[in-house]
């Protein structure tokens, strides 16, 4: 090797560790391994180390001072060793800590323990110093290995409250924390965002994969044949409820107009007998046109009932695809539209599972509402058919027994 050769690999070389950084390593591991409950599955030595060495690339690539970076070096190592004592207040325990070590080794520390009391809560006005131990704090979050990270923390927490959580409930909270947070220095954007900015798909292709899990262990279906199934059931029970209301306003226009047509055909045919029942005997009149009227009103109402009924929502055209308000998988509504937009409409839906099952859900609603109204006119229908026609027996009976009682 030629002497340039090894001029440069003497300036590559990287530089040699503090000696008090290393007495610290020493330090916090014999702490964490002492002390640390088994629980803390996340905040331990290993996250400690990784934390410092993160804060030695990112001091490096900010340029800092050989002294600053020590410091920060020593605040990243101590971060999380408050977590000997417990969950609560472990900050203020990790500032104290360090404020400890600093006077048994007679080392001027500056304002590193403030660092690690404000890092948790850093804002973007936050001195320099605490905004990169806020990102050195959260590099996981934009790592390759973050659903490790991720998988130690929901387990630490499940530790810490002494039951198990939701799985589901905890990737949706890390999910939005993800979409949320941001790096506070240019080099923590720099080293980490980017690999944040994966890790949200990731996270969610891990939700979904929790929840087909879950639903799965509970149901003993995939998560999406579960779904379908149950639409599928909603679906098929309304439609059969559609055609048994049908089926009962057919049955109850059959009968009354069967009804309606022999009380017409006997008054036209016996006209003269009905002139002598009028002069004679008109309250026997009475029982007849109740009846008559009954039939005829339950009639009416089954025939609304049975009538075909078109829900149309009063949404512009131009509006209508963008509508959450209209299911645009019921004729009434996409008809609206021109047949190219329908089917540009029908290929987004196909890749977009939520808004598929929102559709499906309005369109199940307004069946439902379209039910309602059957059933509440069939139920009208049916009620006054047996109003009337009791009302006309006893009304019948009522005069029946008057006229008999006359006689004698």
């Amino acid at each position: 090797m030629s002497k340039d050769e090894i001029a440069s690999v003497a300036e590559i070389k990287e530089p040699e560790e503090s000696a008090i950084v290393a007495t610290a390593r020493t330090y916090v591991r014999s702490r964490f391994n002492e002390d640390l409950d088994p629980i803390f599955l996340f905040h331990n030595f290993a996250y400690a180390e990784e934390m410092e060495d993160k804060m030695t690339e990112l001091a490096e690539l900010a340029k800092l001072d050989e002294r600053t970076t020590e410091r920060l070096q020593l605040a990243a190592l101590f971060y999380p060793l408050g977590y000997v004592g417990g969950a609560e207040g472990w900050a203020e325990r990790s500032a104290g800590e360090l404020i400890r070590f600093g006077q048994d080794e007679d080392y001027d520390l500056g304002d590193a323990p403030r660092w690690i009391s404000v890092a948790p809560a850093a804002a973007p006005q936050s001195d320099y110093p605490t905004r990169l131990l806020h990102d050195v704090a959260w590099n996981w979050l934009g790592r390759k290995r973050y659903d490790r990270r991720s998988d130690l923390l929901q387990l630490e927490r499940e530790a810490i409250a002494g039951k198990e959580g939701d799985p589901v409930k905890f990737g949706e909270e890390m999910q939005d924390f993800l979409l949320r947070f941001n790096y506070l220095t240019n080099e923590g954007k720099k080293e980490f965002d980017g690999r944040r900015r994966k890790n949200v798909s990731k996270q969610q292709s891990n939700n979904y994969k929790v929840q087909q899990k879950e639903v799965k262990a509970k149901t003993g279906k995939n998560f999406g044949r579960g779904i379908d199934t149950m639409y599928r059931t909603a679906f098929r029970n309304h439609i059969n409820l559609s055609r048994i209301a049908d089926d009962k306003a057919n049955m109850m226009i059959s009968i009354n107009t069967i009804i309606l047509s022999i009380l017409i055909a006997v008054s036209g045919a016996g006209l003269s007998f009905f002139e002598e029942l009028v002069f004679d005997s008109p309250e026997f009149l009475a029982p007849i046109v109740i009846l008559l009227m009954s039939s005829l009103t339950a009639v009416i109402f089954a025939v609304f009932s049975a009538r075909p009924k078109v829900t149309e929502y009063r949404i512009k055209k131009r509006k209508l695809l963008e509508s959450k308000e209209a299911s645009l998988l019921y004729f009434g509504n996409f008809l609206k539209l021109e047949k190219s937009d329908f089917i540009k409409y029908m290929s987004k839906m196909k890749m977009d599972q939520d808004s598929l099952y929102d559709d499906l859900g309005r369109d199940l609603y307004d069946l439902g509402q379209v039910l309602h109204r059957k059933y509440l006119l069939l139920t009208i229908s049916y009620n006054t058919f047996i109003g009337g026609l009791a009302l006309a027996v006893l009304t019948f009976l009522t005069v029946y027994i008057w006229n008999l009682s006359n006689m004698q």
